[in-house]
C-alpha cells in the first residue's frame, strides 16, 4: 500500500515534534558516540542499532547535524509502514479498498500512534513488525518460518511483544494445525537467541553475571540500587489507568475541560465500542485479536498501565475489531463513519496534541535548558532533573549534576565541595531546585545570585562563608 506509506509520511514529516523524550535523546547520544554497548538495551535491542545505521546513511549523504532529527524521521517512516501493513491486513480480511484506506488512516491519525511517529522512541519498530506478524497469521496459509521472522522482529523491537506469542499459535494452529507451530517456534527463538548472543558478544561485553542480568533487566533495574523492580501500580489504580489510557491512545483528552474534554471522549469512545461490538461478532478473527488484546493487557495492567507507549500497538486490534463491527452495516454507513471519524480526529488531534508538541515554547525543559546554556559559561556544571539530564549536555554542552543521586543533603553539599575544590562552579535555577525538592538544602549551602527572566532564576551555587544570608 504504498499511497498510504506515502501520504502517512508525509502528514509525519509535516510537524517536526519538539517533546524530546528522555530515551530518544539518549539514544541519539549513543547513536553519535557510537556507543554500542548502549545501543542494544535489553528489553530493545534492535532500535539503537536500525538508528545508528539511519543516521550513517545522512551522514554519508552530507548530514553533519545532531542524530535526534534523523531519528525522528526513521520514527516516521516506521510509523507510516506500519499504518500501509494494517491497510494490507484490512484487505487480507476482506475489507474493500475504500475501507482499507480509511482504517489506515484512522491508525495514522489516532493519537498515539500519530505522536509517537514524531518522536524518536523504539516502540514504532515493534508496533510496525508486530503488525506484520498479524498479518501473516491473517493469511489463509500463513508460513510458520515468516510469522516466526516477524514476530522476532516486534520482540527485537521491544521486549513486550512476545506476549503476541498466543493469538500467533491459535491462528497458526486453526490454519496450519500444530505441525507449524515447532517451525515457528524455533525461527522466533533462534533469531532472539542468536541476536542476543551476537550483541553481548560484541558491544555488551559482560564481565560477571551481574553485568549480564542488568543488561537483560533493562527497565526493571533502573533504581538507584539497580534492584529487580516490578513497576508495578496499586491494585486499585491499575485498571482505571489502563482503561483511561486505552481511551486516550485515540484522542488525548487528559488534563482539558469543558467541551473539549467532551469532544475528546466521544471521539475515544466510538472506536472503542466499534472495537467491544466486534469482538462480540467477529468469529475466529475477532478471537484472534481479543487474545492479542488479552495478553498483552495481562503484561500491561501490571506494569505502568499509565504510559502511552506501552499500548501504542494496541492501537491495530481495536481499530481492526471495530472494522469487524462496521462490516456489518452498509456500505455507505460504513464509509461515511469512517471519514468523519479520521477528519474529526485529525482536527483534534492536530491542534491538541501534534502542533502544541511542536512548537518550543511548549517544552518547559528544554526552554530552562536553553535559557541556562545562554547564561552559564561553557563546559560548566548544572544541577539538572527530569529531561534536563539528558537537555543539557546533548543540546548545551553543559555538564548535568543529576539531583535523582543527590537527594540527600550530605551527599549533595560533598559532591559541590568536590566540585568546588577543583575550581568548577555549578549552577542551579529555581525551577529545577524545586521540582526536585532541593531549595532549602541549597540554600544553606550557599546560593549567590547569577542571572533572572523570563519567569526564571538562575544562581550560582557556592559554599556560604562568613555572616551570608541564606536564600528563602
Amino acid at each position: 500500500m504504498g499511497a498510504v506509506f506515502a501520504a502517512a509520511l508525509l502528514l509525519y514529516l509535516a510537524f517536526r515534534s519538539q517533546y524530546f523524550n528522555f530515551d530518544g535523546i539518549a539514544c541519539a547520544t549513543a547513536v553519535e558516540l557510537s556507543d554500542f554497548k548502549h545501543l542494544v538495551h535489553g528489553n530493545h535491542l534492535a532500535y539503537g542499532i536500525l538508528g545508528w545505521l539511519f543516521d550513517q546513511g545522512w551522514r554519508l549523504l552530507g548530514y553533519g547535524g545532531r542524530a535526534i532529527l534523523p531519528l525522528q524521521v526513521l520514527d516516521g517512516i516506521l510509523g507510516a509502514a506500519g499504518a500501509a501493513v494494517f491497510a494490507s491486513i484490512l484487505l487480507r480480511a476482506g475489507r474493500g479498498v475504500r475501507e482499507a484506506l480509511l482504517g489506515a488512516a484512522a491508525l495514522a491519525v489516532s493519537q498515539a500512534w500519530w505522536f509517537w511517529s514524531l518522536e524518536a522512541q523504539v516502540y514504532m519498530l515493534g508496533a510496525l513488525f508486530a503488525a506484520l506478524a498479524a498479518r501473516e497469521a491473517l493469511a489463509d496459509s500463513p508460513s510458520p518460518e515468516l510469522l516466526g521472522l516477524w514476530h522476532a522482529g516486534a520482540v527485537l523491537g521491544h521486549a513486550g511483544h512476545v506476549m503476541a506469542l498466543p493469538a500467533l499459535v491459535f491462528m497458526l494452529t486453526r490454519k496450519r494445525g500444530w505441525s507449524g507451530v515447532p517451525r515457528y517456534g524455533g525461527v522466533l527463538a533462534g533469531i532472539l537467541l542468536a541476536s542476543y548472543a551476537a550483541a553481548g558478544i560484541s558491544a555488551v561485553r559482560p564481565q560477571t553475571f551481574a553485568e549480564l542480568r542488568l543488561w537483560l533487566l533493562g527497565s526493571a533495574a533502573l533504581g538507584i540500587d539497580r534492584a529487580f523492580a516490578w513497576h508495578a501500580p496499586t491494585l486499585a489504580s491499575a485498571f482505571p489507568d489502563w482503561g483511561r489510557m486505552t481511551l486516550r491512545i485515540f484522542c488525548d483528552f487528559f488534563g482539558r475541560t469543558g467541551a473539549v474534554w467532551s469532544a475528546g471522549v466521544i471521539l475515544a469512545a466510538l472506536p472503542l465500542a466499534a472495537a467491544a461490538a466486534g469482538a462480540v461478532r467477529g468469529g475466529r478473527e475477532g478471537r484472534f485479536w481479543l487474545l492479542w488484546l488479552g495478553s498483552y493487557a495481562a503484561l500491561f495492567v501490571t506494569w505502568e498501565p499509565g504510559t502511552v507507549v506501552y499500548r501504542v500497538t494496541d492501537l491495530i486490534p481495536l481499530w481492526a475489531l471495530g472494522h469487524i463491527a462496521l462490516a456489518r452495516g452498509p456500505s455507505w454507513a460504513r464509509g461515511g463513519a469512517l471519514a468523519s471519524w479520521v477528519a474529526a480526529a485529525f482536527v483534534y488531534n492536530l491542534v491538541f496534541v501534534v502542533r502544541p508538541s511542536a512548537d518550543p515554547a511548549s517544552n518547559a525543559d528544554m526552554v530552562e535548558a536553553r535559557w541556562i546554556g545562554a547564561r552559564v559559561p561553557a563546559d560548566s556544571w548544572v544541577l539538572a532533573t527530569s529531561r534536563g539530564v539528558m537537555y543539557l549536555p546533548y543540546f548545551m554542552a553543559l555538564k548535568p549534576l543529576n539531583l535523582r543521586y543527590l537527594s540527600d543533603e550530605t551527599m549533595l553539599a560533598s559532591r559541590l565541595d568536590a566540585l568546588a575544590s577543583g575550581g568548577q562552579a555549578a549552577y542551579a535555577t529555581d525551577r529545577t531546585m524545586d521540582h526536585a525538592g532541593v531549595r532549602q538544602a541549597l540554600s544553606r549551602y550557599g546560593l549567590e545570585d547569577a542571572a533572572s527572566g523570563n519567569g526564571l532564576k538562575l544562581f550560582r551555587v557556592r559554599r556560604m562563608t562568613g555572616k551570608q544570608e541564606p536564600h528563602r
